[in-house]
Protein backbone atom coordinates (compact mmCIF):
# COMPACT_ATOMS: atom_id res chain seq x y z
CA UNK A 1 0.00 0.00 0.00
CA UNK A 2 1.47 3.67 -1.08
CA UNK A 3 1.34 6.29 1.78
CA UNK A 4 -0.78 9.08 0.69
CA UNK A 5 -1.43 11.14 3.36
CA UNK A 6 1.94 11.78 5.47
CA UNK A 7 3.15 13.47 8.46
CA UNK A 8 6.66 14.05 9.30
CA UNK A 9 7.70 14.45 13.08
CA UNK A 10 10.59 16.86 13.00
CA UNK A 11 10.11 18.21 9.56
CA UNK A 12 11.35 21.67 9.99
CA UNK A 13 15.24 21.51 10.21
CA UNK A 14 17.92 19.43 9.32
CA UNK A 15 16.66 15.87 7.75
CA UNK A 16 13.68 16.10 8.40
CA UNK A 17 13.00 19.14 6.45
CA UNK A 18 15.46 17.52 3.46
CA UNK A 19 12.91 14.66 3.66
CA UNK A 20 9.79 17.16 3.81
CA UNK A 21 11.12 19.34 0.66
CA UNK A 22 11.74 15.29 -1.09
CA UNK A 23 7.86 15.01 -0.37
CA UNK A 24 7.03 18.18 -1.84
CA UNK A 25 8.58 17.79 -4.60
CA UNK A 26 6.64 14.62 -5.39
CA UNK A 27 3.51 15.81 -4.37
CA UNK A 28 1.59 17.14 -6.97
CA UNK A 29 2.63 13.26 -9.34
CA UNK A 30 0.89 10.98 -6.50
CA UNK A 31 -1.45 13.63 -5.44
CA UNK A 32 0.20 13.52 -1.70
CA UNK A 33 -1.06 15.03 1.60
CA UNK A 34 1.91 16.36 3.85
CA UNK A 35 1.59 17.72 7.48
CA UNK A 36 4.70 18.58 9.30
CA UNK A 37 4.35 18.09 12.93
CA UNK A 38 6.29 20.85 15.49
CA UNK A 39 6.70 21.55 18.82
CA UNK A 40 6.88 25.63 17.71
CA UNK A 41 4.72 27.70 15.25
CA UNK A 42 6.69 28.49 12.12
CA UNK A 43 5.47 29.39 8.58
CA UNK A 44 4.28 26.44 5.93
CA UNK A 45 7.36 24.56 4.70
CA UNK A 46 7.28 25.52 0.51
CA UNK A 47 8.99 23.98 -2.09
CA UNK A 48 8.62 23.13 -5.49
CA UNK A 49 5.74 25.18 -6.34
CA UNK A 50 4.44 23.15 -3.14
CA UNK A 51 3.39 23.57 0.64
CA UNK A 52 3.51 21.54 4.03
CA UNK A 53 1.47 22.98 7.09
CA UNK A 54 3.03 22.96 10.36
CA UNK A 55 0.84 21.60 12.76
CA UNK A 56 1.52 22.26 16.09
CA UNK A 57 1.77 19.38 18.38
CA UNK A 58 3.36 18.08 21.75
CA UNK A 59 5.01 14.72 21.97
CA UNK A 60 4.79 13.90 25.52
CA UNK A 61 0.30 14.66 24.87
CA UNK A 62 -0.76 11.44 23.13
CA UNK A 63 -4.52 12.84 22.82
CA UNK A 64 -3.31 16.15 21.06
CA UNK A 65 -1.62 13.56 18.86
CA UNK A 66 -3.82 11.61 17.56
CA UNK A 67 -6.66 14.32 17.15
CA UNK A 68 -4.03 15.79 14.53
CA UNK A 69 -3.37 12.20 12.85
CA UNK A 70 -7.06 11.83 12.79
CA UNK A 71 -8.23 14.68 11.49
CA UNK A 72 -5.71 14.49 9.10
CA UNK A 73 -6.67 10.74 8.18
CA UNK A 74 -2.61 10.47 8.18
CA UNK A 75 -1.76 6.83 6.80
CA UNK A 76 2.26 7.65 7.49
CA UNK A 77 4.41 9.27 9.82
CA UNK A 78 7.91 9.84 9.28
CA UNK A 79 10.01 10.85 13.08
CA UNK A 80 12.77 12.49 12.33
CA UNK A 81 12.95 13.83 15.77
CA UNK A 82 16.06 14.43 17.92
CA UNK A 83 17.78 15.47 21.17
CA UNK A 84 20.28 14.54 23.66
CA UNK A 85 18.18 13.57 26.15
CA UNK A 86 17.09 10.12 26.38
CA UNK A 87 14.30 10.29 28.05
CA UNK A 88 13.04 12.86 26.76
CA UNK A 89 13.83 11.59 22.92
CA UNK A 90 12.39 7.92 24.59
CA UNK A 91 9.23 9.72 25.40
CA UNK A 92 8.44 11.38 22.56
CA UNK A 93 8.62 9.22 19.92
CA UNK A 94 7.08 6.46 21.84
CA UNK A 95 4.08 8.99 22.20
CA UNK A 96 4.05 9.37 18.69
CA UNK A 97 3.80 5.68 17.67
CA UNK A 98 0.96 4.81 20.39
CA UNK A 99 -0.93 8.02 19.19
CA UNK A 100 -0.51 6.79 15.74
CA UNK A 101 -1.60 3.08 16.38
CA UNK A 102 -5.06 4.69 17.46
CA UNK A 103 -6.04 6.02 14.01
CA UNK A 104 -7.71 3.79 12.09
CA UNK A 105 -6.14 5.15 8.74
CA UNK A 106 -2.40 4.96 10.16
CA UNK A 107 -0.63 1.99 8.48
CA UNK A 108 3.25 2.66 8.21
CA UNK A 109 5.77 4.26 10.98
CA UNK A 110 9.35 5.31 10.08
CA UNK A 111 11.45 5.69 13.58
CA UNK A 112 14.14 7.99 14.04
CA UNK A 113 17.16 6.74 12.22
CA UNK A 114 18.74 8.70 8.80
CA UNK A 115 22.33 7.82 9.64
CA UNK A 116 23.88 4.63 10.18
CA UNK A 117 21.33 2.25 11.76
CA UNK A 118 21.25 2.35 15.35
CA UNK A 119 21.21 -1.42 16.05
CA UNK A 120 24.95 -2.27 13.97
CA UNK A 121 26.55 1.03 16.64
CA UNK A 122 25.90 0.00 19.88
CA UNK A 123 29.22 1.93 21.66
CA UNK A 124 27.32 5.09 20.38
CA UNK A 125 25.39 6.14 23.25
CA UNK A 126 23.25 8.65 22.20
CA UNK A 127 22.03 6.11 19.76
CA UNK A 128 21.00 3.26 22.33
CA UNK A 129 17.94 5.66 22.69
CA UNK A 130 16.92 5.05 19.38
CA UNK A 131 16.48 0.96 19.90
CA UNK A 132 13.45 1.28 22.15
CA UNK A 133 11.14 1.95 19.48
CA UNK A 134 12.51 -0.51 17.30
CA UNK A 135 11.60 -2.72 19.50
CA UNK A 136 8.31 -1.49 20.29
CA UNK A 137 7.74 -1.72 16.40
CA UNK A 138 8.33 -5.16 16.07
CA UNK A 139 6.49 -6.00 18.91
CA UNK A 140 3.21 -4.83 16.88
CA UNK A 141 4.26 -5.68 13.89
CA UNK A 142 4.26 -9.10 15.79
CA UNK A 143 0.28 -8.25 17.31
CA UNK A 144 -0.84 -6.69 14.92
CA UNK A 145 -2.66 -9.13 11.77
CA UNK A 146 -3.31 -5.92 9.68
CA UNK A 147 -1.27 -4.48 7.03
CA UNK A 148 0.90 -2.41 9.12
CA UNK A 149 4.38 -1.61 8.44
CA UNK A 150 7.92 -0.13 9.10
CA UNK A 151 11.29 0.37 8.09
CA UNK A 152 14.83 1.78 9.23
CA UNK A 153 16.09 4.19 7.20
CA UNK A 154 19.65 4.70 6.79
CA UNK A 155 22.27 6.52 5.02
CA UNK A 156 25.43 6.27 6.72
CA UNK A 157 27.89 9.93 6.86
CA UNK A 158 25.96 13.24 5.19
CA UNK A 159 28.17 14.27 2.40
CA UNK A 160 27.20 17.70 3.31
CA UNK A 161 29.91 17.40 6.10
CA UNK A 162 32.83 17.73 3.28
CA UNK A 163 31.24 21.33 1.95
CA UNK A 164 32.36 22.69 5.01
CA UNK A 165 34.61 25.55 4.36
CA UNK A 166 34.25 26.06 0.74
CA UNK A 167 34.57 29.52 -0.88
CA UNK A 168 31.97 29.04 -3.58
CA UNK A 169 29.32 31.51 -4.20
CA UNK A 170 26.20 30.49 -1.99
CA UNK A 171 28.77 27.98 -0.99
CA UNK A 172 26.50 27.57 2.45
CA UNK A 173 23.78 25.79 0.29
CA UNK A 174 26.90 22.74 0.19
CA UNK A 175 25.64 21.72 3.73
CA UNK A 176 21.63 21.87 2.65
CA UNK A 177 20.10 22.04 5.95
CA UNK A 178 22.39 20.33 7.94
CA UNK A 179 24.98 21.80 10.50
CA UNK A 180 28.00 23.56 9.60
CA UNK A 181 31.31 21.78 10.33
CA UNK A 182 33.74 19.24 9.29
CA UNK A 183 33.58 15.42 9.55
CA UNK A 184 37.07 13.54 9.52
CA UNK A 185 37.83 15.63 6.33
CA UNK A 186 38.24 19.51 6.66
CA UNK A 187 38.85 20.62 2.92
CA UNK A 188 39.37 24.37 4.18
CA UNK A 189 42.68 23.08 6.06
CA UNK A 190 43.66 20.25 3.39
CA UNK A 191 43.18 17.78 6.53
CA UNK A 192 42.12 14.49 7.54
CA UNK A 193 41.56 13.15 10.95
CA UNK A 194 40.96 9.66 10.45
CA UNK A 195 40.63 6.48 12.69
CA UNK A 196 42.76 3.49 12.21
CA UNK A 197 44.54 3.24 8.77
CA UNK A 198 41.91 4.92 6.70
CA UNK A 199 41.00 1.50 4.83
CA UNK A 200 36.97 0.78 6.51
CA UNK A 201 34.36 1.43 4.20
CA UNK A 202 32.01 3.94 5.15
CA UNK A 203 28.21 5.20 3.45
CA UNK A 204 28.04 8.78 1.83
CA UNK A 205 24.46 10.67 1.12
CA UNK A 206 23.41 14.15 0.24
CA UNK A 207 21.22 15.41 2.23
CA UNK A 208 19.13 16.14 -0.22
CA UNK A 209 18.86 12.67 -1.58
CA UNK A 210 18.30 11.29 1.62
CA UNK A 211 14.94 13.38 1.41
CA UNK A 212 14.55 12.08 -2.30
CA UNK A 213 15.42 8.29 -1.49
CA UNK A 214 12.44 8.45 1.99
CA UNK A 215 9.88 10.37 -0.81
CA UNK A 216 10.27 7.40 -3.63
CA UNK A 217 10.45 4.83 -0.31
CA UNK A 218 6.66 6.00 0.52
CA UNK A 219 5.27 5.50 -2.98
CA UNK A 220 7.08 1.39 -2.67
CA UNK A 221 3.88 -0.94 -2.10
CA UNK A 222 5.70 -2.37 0.62
CA UNK A 223 8.05 -1.71 3.05
CA UNK A 224 11.32 -3.86 4.22
CA UNK A 225 12.35 -3.35 7.79
CA UNK A 226 15.50 -2.30 6.81
CA UNK A 227 15.79 0.76 4.28
CA UNK A 228 19.27 1.63 2.96
CA UNK A 229 20.66 3.80 0.65
CA UNK A 230 24.05 5.21 -0.30
CA UNK A 231 25.12 7.98 -2.25
CA UNK A 232 28.73 6.19 -2.49
CA UNK A 233 30.92 3.62 -0.32
CA UNK A 234 34.10 4.36 -0.35
CA UNK A 235 37.29 3.90 2.61
CA UNK A 236 37.67 7.14 3.82
CA UNK A 237 41.14 6.44 2.07
CA UNK A 238 39.40 6.54 -1.26
CA UNK A 239 37.66 10.00 0.06
CA UNK A 240 41.22 11.55 0.85
CA UNK A 241 42.13 10.54 -2.77
CA UNK A 242 39.11 11.97 -4.10
CA UNK A 243 39.29 15.02 -1.63
CA UNK A 244 43.28 15.73 -3.07
CA UNK A 245 42.52 15.32 -6.57
CA UNK A 246 39.55 17.25 -7.02
CA UNK A 247 41.40 20.24 -4.67
CA UNK A 248 44.57 20.05 -6.47
CA UNK A 249 47.09 21.19 -3.75
CA UNK A 250 48.95 18.45 -3.37
CA UNK A 251 48.59 16.26 -0.23
CA UNK A 252 46.77 16.93 2.77
CA UNK A 253 47.90 16.82 6.59
CA UNK A 254 46.58 13.51 7.65
CA UNK A 255 46.41 11.98 11.16
CA UNK A 256 45.72 8.18 11.14
CA UNK A 257 44.13 7.81 14.96
CA UNK A 258 44.89 4.73 17.38
CA UNK A 259 42.19 3.31 19.26
CA UNK A 260 44.05 5.59 22.60
CA UNK A 261 44.18 8.86 20.26
CA UNK A 262 40.52 8.39 20.14
CA UNK A 263 39.70 7.82 23.69
CA UNK A 264 42.03 10.49 24.80
CA UNK A 265 39.43 12.82 23.18
CA UNK A 266 36.39 11.29 25.31
CA UNK A 267 34.88 13.18 28.49
CA UNK A 268 33.99 10.87 31.24
CA UNK A 269 31.01 12.70 32.30
CA UNK A 270 30.26 15.10 29.69
CA UNK A 271 27.54 17.17 31.23
CA UNK A 272 26.90 20.21 28.98
CA UNK A 273 25.21 19.63 25.24
CA UNK A 274 28.98 20.25 23.57
CA UNK A 275 30.83 17.92 25.53
CA UNK A 276 28.05 15.40 24.91
CA UNK A 277 28.24 16.07 20.78
CA UNK A 278 32.20 16.01 20.95
CA UNK A 279 31.74 12.23 22.78
CA UNK A 280 29.08 10.89 20.18
CA UNK A 281 31.57 12.08 17.32
CA UNK A 282 34.50 10.38 19.10
CA UNK A 283 32.42 6.93 19.34
CA UNK A 284 31.58 7.14 15.77
CA UNK A 285 35.38 7.13 15.02
CA UNK A 286 35.95 4.05 17.51
CA UNK A 287 32.89 2.69 15.94
CA UNK A 288 34.09 3.25 12.12
CA UNK A 289 37.53 1.59 13.62
CA UNK A 290 35.39 -1.58 14.86
CA UNK A 291 34.03 -2.28 11.75
CA UNK A 292 30.25 -1.46 13.01
CA UNK A 293 29.70 1.34 10.07
CA UNK A 294 30.21 -1.29 7.55
CA UNK A 295 27.43 -2.37 4.69
CA UNK A 296 25.91 -5.37 6.99
CA UNK A 297 22.82 -5.60 4.68
CA UNK A 298 22.51 -4.78 0.51
CA UNK A 299 21.84 -1.33 -0.09
CA UNK A 300 18.37 -2.11 -1.53
CA UNK A 301 16.73 0.98 -1.74
CA UNK A 302 19.07 2.27 -4.52
CA UNK A 303 17.41 -0.41 -6.38
CA UNK A 304 13.74 -0.45 -5.73
CA UNK A 305 13.63 3.15 -6.33
CA UNK A 306 14.42 5.62 -9.20
CA UNK A 307 16.81 7.99 -7.55
CA UNK A 308 20.40 8.64 -8.82
CA UNK A 309 22.20 10.38 -6.19
CA UNK A 310 25.35 12.14 -6.09
CA UNK A 311 28.42 10.96 -5.52
CA UNK A 312 31.03 11.87 -4.03
CA UNK A 313 33.70 13.04 -6.70
CA UNK A 314 30.71 14.98 -8.12
CA UNK A 315 29.73 16.85 -4.88
CA UNK A 316 33.35 18.22 -4.41
CA UNK A 317 34.20 18.95 -7.72
CA UNK A 318 30.79 20.84 -7.34
CA UNK A 319 32.21 22.52 -4.28
CA UNK A 320 35.40 22.53 -3.97
CA UNK A 321 36.37 22.11 -7.95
Amino acid sequence: MRSQRIAVAGGTGRIGKHIVEGLLEIKQQYSLEIIVLSRSRSSDISYAGNNAPIVLVDYQDQSSMRKVLNDFQIDTVISTLSGTTPDAFITSQESLLRAALTVPTIRRFAPSEFAFNSEQVPSIKLYQMKLPIIHSLRQVKQERTDSFEYSLFSCGVFMNYLGYGNTKPEGHKAHGHMPHFPYIFDLSKRSADIPGDGEKQIVYTRAEDVGKFVAAATQLEAWEEYSEMAGDVLTMNEVLRLCEDVCGTGKFNVKYNSREDIAARLSPSPETTEKIMENFFAEFLLAIMDGDCDVKRPINLNNLVDVRPMGVRKYLEQWWG
